[in-house]
């Protein structure tokens, strides 16, 4: 949230900026417009009076409206189509006028009421004189200047100011996304770190322990037994965890090379790897699977493992198979202590210790969690694990479809 609010300081910060800017460089334009309408103005006061005089002598009448049409025309001789805009008004009407048709007469009379002044209105600069002229009563002179340029000048800027905040305001919030992905990155690498010191020294402390133990003082031989066999117990458990940390460093930079996997023969590659388990596999005698069939065993054995480790009640780990939309499900389910709810969400994202999942205190399975998560993803597939803490989780996931390889299922045979 502070990185969000950062940005959107930072983009206010230039929207102020931009404005601030835009408003300098309408002022400045404007002002030189302003140099150029008095002057125009000042040479149609000139202009017009002459013209004025001019029909004054002939004593048509009309005066205004006469003299107003012969000085356009001489102006139009002169300067063609950029004659000035002007307006001749004598009591509260328009005479003559070439004013705009944007230009109101509202406008333009307050223009004439106003002989001191600028006004700008809409895109015009207009400014009013009383003309020296002997007509009776007072006529006045009204020219429009087009402002038009200092408009353009103020929207480009703005436009291009808008697209520049917007790219860097864009770059902001892409620069602080892939900072929240960086530290989560982080996070989780600092959380792996910390469970498999964790994994380590439990295992460690043990030997050494037990080792002492051999060194200090002479045992008798069930002493001597007992503790030799623990220390072959958490030498095998360290083992198994070096493996695990190998097998994920593998998937993550090799890659996984698919083929046709029957389904029942990968259950029997892990009843076969875990003798002393009590499993129950139900898969159907055609279900083939795209997968690489060591790292499927593998990621079943990890999984039948840590159920293991949750004391199942009728002491089974169930697997089973069955068809999803196109896709086969594998599922593995037992009826062990459970999972805490907040933790489901985090099971698969990096290692998970069993005593804080299914064990009820036991430890070691973490990194087998990360493993299964690294070949689910290499395979393109998903996993998804249910729980309710005291009756049992069950971990399910789906792979894609696969004839059945012959040759292969007739070698099992």
């Amino acid at each position: 949230m502070r990185k969000i609010l950062c940005v959107a300081a930072l983009a206010l910060a230039m929207a102020l900026a931009g404005g601030g800017l835009a408003c300098r460089t309408f002022r400045d334009r404007l002002a030189a417009l302003e140099e150029q309408a008095v002057l125009q103005h000042q040479r149609s006061i000139c202009g017009v009076e002459d013209a004025v005089a001019e029909v004054q002598k002939d004593g048509l009448g009309m005066v205004l409206p006469r003299a107003g049409l012969n000085y356009t025309r001489s102006q139009q001789l002169i300067l063609g189509t950029s004659t000035a805009a002007f307006a001749l008004v004598q009591d509260g009407a328009a005479a003559y006028t070439t004013l705009p048709q944007d230009v109101t007469e509202a406008d333009m009379l307050a223009a004439a009421a106003d002989t001191q002044g600028m006004l700008l209105r809409g895109r015009y600069l207009l400014l009013g004189s009383e003309l020296a002229i002997g007509t009776g009563s007072p006529a006045v002179l009204v020219t429009a200047v087009d402002a038009a340029d200092a408009f353009t000048a103020r929207n480009t800027l703005l436009y291009g100011w808008l697209a520049v905040q917007a790219a860097v305001t864009a770059a902001a919030l892409a620069a602080a996304w892939h900072y929240e992905k960086l530290q989560a990155l982080n996070d989780r690498q600092s959380r792996f770190v910390a469970d498999l010191t964790h994994e380590l020294k439990t295992p460690l402390t043990s030997m050494i322990g037990y080792a002492d133990l051999l060194r200090s003082a002479p045992l008798d031989e069930s002493r001597r037994r007992a503790a030799a066999d623990a220390i072959y117990h958490e030498s095998t458990r360290l083992e198994s965890l070096s493996q695990q940390l190998l097998a994920l460093q593998g998937l993550q930079t090799d890659g996984v090379t698919l083929g046709s996997v029957p389904v029942a023969a990968v259950f029997a590659d892990v009843a076969r790897s875990l003798p002393d388990a009590a499993l129950d596999c139900d898969a159907p005698a055609g279900a083939a699977v795209r997968a690489d069939r060591v790292l499927l065993a593998d990621l079943l054995r990890n999984l039948v493992l840590n159920a293991l480790h949750a004391e199942p009640k009728d002491g089974t780990v169930h697997l089973t198979c069955a068809e999803a939309g196109g896709q086969w499900r594998l599922t593995v389910r037992d009826n062990g202590c459970g999972i805490p709810k907040e933790r489901l969400k985090t099971l698969f994202t990096g290692t998970t210790l069993t005593q804080d999942t299914s064990s009820g205190g036991k430890h070691g399975m973490g990194i087998g969690l990360s493993v299964c998560a690294a070949i689910i993803k290499a395979h393109g597939g998903e996993i998804k694990a249910e729980s309710t803490p005291g009756e049992g989780t069950t971990i399910r996931f789906w792979l894609e479809t696969e004839e059945v390889d012959t040759e292969e299922t007739e070698d099992e045979q």
